[in-house]
């Protein structure tokens, strides 16, 4: 029995033991478990007008008439101390060629497209850091938009032929290093950037061009569309940050330069299906050269204020083209110096003057263009959970074009928005807005003078972990 009882122990001990070294493995793992859980994170952000009627007596219902862009994102990513990773889909009408007439108009309304997917690391530690895929980057640029989310900086330009006011084209216009392999070396207060981009050779462009323009002139009647171009699609860009003590610093510029075959190209088969002539640009290729320099100044509690230029220089190569260079110049400012209330302000004025001969088209011989934003926006909270929003703005632009006429531009908005945090990772809003648009054409384009004045109900989720 002794020896029994002492075997019977002996077993108890080894399984206690056991038991103990089991159940630390699997709190370690429940710990490893828990920190991967803390690094990623997930976002769902809706945002739509759940009801929008004009004077012209169009009304609607979950369009994009509300908050924020009217965008809808679905996103997932990581990040840990040396890498990281992100990808979101866009839920938005989007047009996938920049055409016009009806060959565009067959591609409108598309509703996804991949907003984001990228991945970063840092395999030296911490003074470099390399990110390749889709993305937007824009560090070293103070983003005052808590309270006013409508427009980034950059050249605020007006729609060609009276389309409604548009932000700068994505690709060109704007201060974003997008899209393709990043560099960051990171020493002290100075970090510098180089973006190097979806670089073609001319055969991969001739190839790429020719196989899209064929699908769309197939649909069309035409036959193939043949594209021999010694050019190739070349895109690269830098920035300098610095931080200069009472702020931050930054200087940027990036250039996209392209076949102009394929331009041709594509606005002759464009010409084509609206039955009008069409006069080839020229030169052998385009050269789009962003570059700005801006100031965040954060010395003053309380205060933020961040000031920039922005210049756009769209170029031929071709001798006798005249480049006209667009200017456009940002302040934002926030303050929160009372508890619980927040103020901003944004306002851009972008301009340009001068013939670009056929160029851009938008501005002829003496031409002119102005454009001014002027907005201002509060936030005040009422409880810990209940906040309310209000956005008040104004945009003005005048395009004066000798050769082809004039337009004009006047919009006034007003927005009211009520914000419920549901919990730590959820948030609700929902408002009124006020929209009065007009518009005035004059020359080439015809001659109108319109006013719609359009009232929508827009609300908003967020949920993120």
């Amino acid at each position: 029995m002794k020896k029994k009882s002492m075997a019977l122990c002996f077993m108890a001990i080894i399984l206690g033991g056991g038991g103990g070294l089991f159940a630390q493995a699997d709190k370690k793992f429940e710990e490893a478990a828990s920190s991967i859980a803390d690094k990623v994170k997930f976002g769902l952000e809706f945002n739509a007008s759940i009801l929008s009627a004009n004077s012209e007596g169009v009304v609607d219902s979950l369009t994009d008439a509300g908050f924020n862009e009217d965008e809808t994102k679905i996103g997932v990513g990581y990040e840990d101390e040396l890498w990281g990773a992100s990808a979101v889909l866009k839920f938005k009408p989007h047009n996938l060629f920049f055409l016009s007439g009806e060959i565009g108009e067959m591609f409108a309304g598309f509703p996804l497209t991949l907003d984001e997917l990228y991945g970063w690391i840092k395999p030296f530690g911490k003074h470099f850091k390399f990110t390749g895929g889709i993305f937007d980057n824009t560090d070293g640029l103070a983003d005052y938009t808590d309270d006013i989310d409508e427009f980034e900086m950059g050249i605020f330009i007006f729609g060609e032929d009276g389309a409604p006011f548009t932000e700068p084209e994505a690709e060109f216009t704007d201060t974003a290093l997008t899209n393709g392999f990043l560099t960051d070396a990171i020493f002290g207060p100075v970090t510098l950037q180089l973006l190097l981009a979806s670089n073609y050779s001319s055969k991969s462009a001739s190839e790429l061009g020719s196989g899209l323009l064929t699908q769309m002139a197939g649909m069309i009647g035409q036959g193939p569309v043949e594209i021999d171009t010694e050019e190739r699609f070349f895109r690269i860009g830098g920035r300098v940050i610095a931080d200069v003590g009472v702020g931050t610093f930054s200087a940027l510029y990036k250039t996209f330069q392209w076949p102009m075959d394929i331009a041709n190209a594509s606005e002759g088969i464009s010409a084509a299906v609206m039955g009008v002539s069409f006069t080839p640009y020229p030169g052998s290729k385009a050269i789009w050269n962003t570059f700005g320099g801006y100031f965040d100044l954060t010395a003053v509690e309380n205060l933020g204020v961040s000031l920039g230029y922005t210049g756009f220089l769209p170029a031929s190569d071709a001798s006798d083209v005249d480049n006209v260079l667009y200017s456009g110049i940002d302040l934002r400012a926030t303050w929160t110096g009372i508890e619980g209330l927040s103020l901003s302000t944004h306002n851009n004025i972008s301009f340009a003057k001068g013939a670009e001969k056929d160029w851009m088209g938008q501005l002829g011989k003496d031409g002119s263009f102005i454009t001014l934003y002027n907005a201002a926006g509060v936030t005040k909270e009422i409880t810990e959970k209940f906040s309310i929003n209000g956005v008040i703005s104004n945009v003005f632009s005048k395009t004066d074009n000798s050769d082809a006429g004039k337009t004009e531009y006047d919009s006034f908005g007003v927005a009211l928005k009520f914000i419920a945090k549901v919990s730590g990772n959820a948030e609700f809003n929902a408002g009124l807005r006020l929209d009065v648009e007009k518009t005035a054409l004059s020359g080439y384009y015809g001659d109108a003078d319109d006013s719609v004045t359009t009232f929508s109900i827009p609300i908003g989720i967020i949920v993120s972990f």
